[in-house]
């Protein structure tokens, strides 16, 4: 019997995560359309011809303000909420912090690259994000869990 309770403890507890993880995810998401929305307007993208390198640049333009903006949203939830690292500078946190960036830009750089794709195949820029953020998604959930805040 304490073993079933246990088990049961246990599934909750990674069910609990996941839970977050997808919660704080689509917040990152949001926030990462938001501020893409907003570069949108700034660079003036609805302007410009979808199949033109002008247009290709300002949507990486775009994308990579959004990025920077996400990635701090997400590491600081991430961190907190998600995986419960207790982590203070002195014992690990900045490891935290850069391994958190670089799978980061490892996994920016596989959204660039499908995102340019994408674009190659004038395909709109919000269906394009929509498509390799779900790339992106599964990821960075390995690479958090397995990488940056294992236990």
């Amino acid at each position: 019997m304490k073993e079933k309770i246990l088990a049961l403890l246990h599934d909750r507890k990674k069910m609990r995560e996941i839970a977050l993880y997808l919660l704080f995810g689509a917040l990152t998401t949001l926030v990462d359309f938001l501020i893409y929305s907003l570069m949108r307007r700034v660079l003036g993208i609805d302007a410009m011809e979808p199949d033109g390198a002008a247009y290709r640049w300002a949507c990486n333009a775009a994308n990579l303000t959004a990025w920077v903006g996400a990635v701090i949203f997400a590491f600081f939830t991430n961190k907190k909420y998600v995986f419960d690292s207790k982590k203070r500078s002195s014992d690990g946190a900045w490891k935290e912090f850069w391994l958190f960036v670089s799978a980061r830009v490892l996994s920016y750089l596989i959204f660039q690259l499908g995102l340019y794709t994408a674009l190659l195949f004038v395909m709109r820029d919000f269906p394009a994000k929509i498509v390799t953020n779900v790339l992106v998604v599964l990821f960075n959930y390995v690479a958090s869990k397995w990488v940056i805040f294992r236990k």
